[in-house]
Order: C-alpha cells, then structure tokens, then sequence
C-alpha cells in the first residue's frame, strides 16, 4: 500500500523533527521523548498508509465513529459497550467512547489475534498431513 508520504518526503519530515525538538535535555527548545515519539510515529504512517487519524486521549467520539475507527460496525460496537468489552459513557441512545478506550480495545484485539495466529501456526509443521483439518475453536 502506498503511502500520503513518499519516502524521501518522508525522510526530510524526520530530519526536521529531530532538527527542531532535538535541543538538549534541559533547554527549553527540548521536546520530552513522548512528543518527539508522537510525531516519527505520525511521519511513518503516513509514509506506510493512505491517512491517519489522530485524537487527544481524552476526546470523545460516538458509536458511528468508533465503529469507523476499529473497522465494524456501529451495532458491533453497541454489542461490545453492553458485553463489557468496551467502555462507554452516558446513557442508551447517546453513549461515547474515549479515544483511550478504543486504542485500547484495539491493540488487545490485535493482541489476541496474533497470540492466536501464533498458536495456529505451531499446529502446522511438515509433517503435518495436507488434508488434515486444523480445528480453531
């Protein structure tokens, strides 16, 4: 997939952020390690992805939204708030998730399915029959 960036691009935004924050540490024009980590981390998607998306921790977005952002859909996302996968406040009709909370859900998801990836592939070894059936649940 091709990215917002090319990498030459790329690579000149990297420099420029090192030029920038990469006073010493105790100078004011130093930038603390997490903002200076944020912002590569955002140069390297857009190198690798067509977008990004970005949101402060804190923000609160809505059930249509949130389903955009983790790739499902808007009852899926209901199904999780009321399973207790997903955090939500605010009442029945008109519940928000913290961007936080997504992030979160959304890494332990991708945890679990290379952690059962994993495991599926320790099952096939060579001298696995080829019409053996590997059962996954």
């Amino acid at each position: 997939m091709t990215g917002v960036l090319a990498h030459e691009e790329a690579e000149r935004l990297r420099s420029a952020i090192a030029d920038a924050l990469g006073g010493l540490p105790g100078d004011s024009t130093h930038a603390p390690d997490p903002a200076r980590a944020a912002l590569l981390r955002v140069v390297d998607v857009l190198e690798s992805s067509a977008g990004a998306v970005v949101l402060a921790a804190d923000a609160l977005v809505g059930t249509q939204e949130a389903a955009e952002l983790l790739g499902v859909s808007r009852m899926t996302v209901i199904r999780l708030i009321d399973r207790g996968e997903l955090s939500a406040q605010g009442g029945s009709v008109h519940r928000k998730i913290a961007a936080a909370e997504i992030e979160r859900y959304r890494t332990g998801t991708l945890t679990r399915r290379r952690a059962a990836l994993h495991e599926l592939a320790q099952d096939v070894t060579d001298d696995l029959p080829a019409d053996r059936a590997i059962s996954t649940r």
